[in-house]
């Protein structure tokens, strides 16, 4: 059951790199510009994902 949670959701890092990319976008959708919040997801994500590779 350990390596299915692990499988599902990964480590500490991975969730805190979803959440903050969820958050930044959820802070763009309810700012002056909506329309970015569109942009910022997948930046924020991709950004994400060559942190958690180099580290």
């Amino acid at each position: 059951m350990q390596g299915f949670i692990k499988t599902l959701f990964g480590d500490t890092s991975t969730l805190a790199v979803t959440a903050g990319a969820i958050f930044a976008a959820v802070l763009v959708l309810h700012s002056p510009v909506p329309a970015l919040a569109g942009a910022v997801l997948p930046l924020g994500l991709l950004a994400g994902a060559a942190y958690l590779a180099r580290r």
